[in-house]
């Protein structure tokens, strides 16, 4: 066999392994990996930012699947009517909530983490994340709202995690955790007028990979597990376009997110739509790429113009 022969031979199994692990991951794994984490009846699963959007979705559908939920928000009024709605799905269950505003310099983490020092957590899911959407040059925002930008995407995730990693990891100790960070594609793409939301989450794309590395380091093994989700567009409150193939709901998106748990994969694109469109992308030349991003960073300003009207 020449050179060429063999070297076409390897490119071949290599797109075929590909494949392969396409089709197994989104069509023929077992989508109850989440039980994996599921230890009893007092199984918590935390997530930040669970009043809106995937967060919610989240809460509810892991706790429909018997986890009982921790949930968090920054405002009283919406946090108590999310904890009423969750509850009023099934009636053994246990919700619980706090409150921090994500953009604070202020925040107690470890005040936090104590008030559930003695609850058997095994998912911590950091979903909170966003940005503010007005027409300004970088150097017209102010320095509190550069920060708050980054203590909402790249700090809070951070800083909750360590609070809570001493107790998690006890919980460890006897069996699996999983910690997870809700990331973007725009950490990967370079999208006009929100370059601290972009870099922020580009810090976000890297920390459960190094964590788990720096855990195995110290532990050797551990049941400690990390995972990203990278995330596309997805109807929510802030993107209220159209759910299709390339925008689930957040619902929709939530039970994709929960069937990846248990892969062992410390980075995984939870829904289909996301992972063709991602694929798409890496593939277009820089000219149309940059075109496509402004776009949809026009998109987003549109959409914000609207919904600031309406209210």
């Amino acid at each position: 066999m020449d050179f060429f022969a063999l070297l076409g031979t390897v490119i071949s199994l290599y797109y075929l392994l590909k494949l392969a692990d396409f089709v197994w991951f989104y069509f023929l794994r077992p989508s109850d990996g989440y039980k994996k984490y599921q230890r009893g009846p007092q199984s918590y699963a935390l997530i930040t930012g669970s009043t809106d959007g995937i967060g919610k979705s989240l809460a509810k559908d892991l706790y429909r699947k018997g986890f009982n939920v921790i949930v968090h928000g920054r405002d009283e009024k919406k946090l108590k009517a999310t904890v009423d709605e969750i509850k009023a799905l099934r009636e053994d269950g246990i919700v619980e909530s706090f409150i921090a505003d994500v953009t604070s310099s202020s925040i107690d983490y470890a005040d936090i983490a104590k008030r559930f020092d003695d609850l058997n957590i095994t998912l911590l899911i950091n979903n909170v994340g966003g940005t503010y959407l007005e027409s300004k040059r970088f150097e017209e925002w102010s320095e509190n709202d550069h920060l708050s930008v980054i203590r909402w995407n790249a700090l809070f995730p951070t800083l909750l995690t360590r609070a809570f990693l001493p107790s998690l990891r006890k919980t460890s100790l006897s069996h699996p955790v999983l910690i997870v960070f809700n990331g973007s594609f725009s950490a990967e793409f370079a999208i006009p007028r929100i370059p601290l939301y972009t870099a922020s989450k580009a810090f976000v794309h890297r920390l459960p990979s190094s964590l788990s590395a720096d855990e195995r380091f110290i532990a050797g093994q551990s049941n400690i597990e990390f995972m990203y989700l990278h995330t596309g567009s997805v109807q929510s409150n802030t993107i209220t376009e159209p759910a299709d193939f390339s925008r689930p709901t957040s619902d929709d998106y939530a039970a994709h997110i929960v069937k990846a748990f248990g892969s062992g994969r410390e980075e995984v694109v939870p829904y289909i739509g996301h992972r063709i469109g991602l694929t798409i992308i890496h593939s277009l030349p820089s000219f149309i790429l940059r075109g496509a991003l402004k776009g949809e960073a026009n998109k987003l300003f549109i959409m914000e113009a609207k919904k600031s009207k309406k209210e």
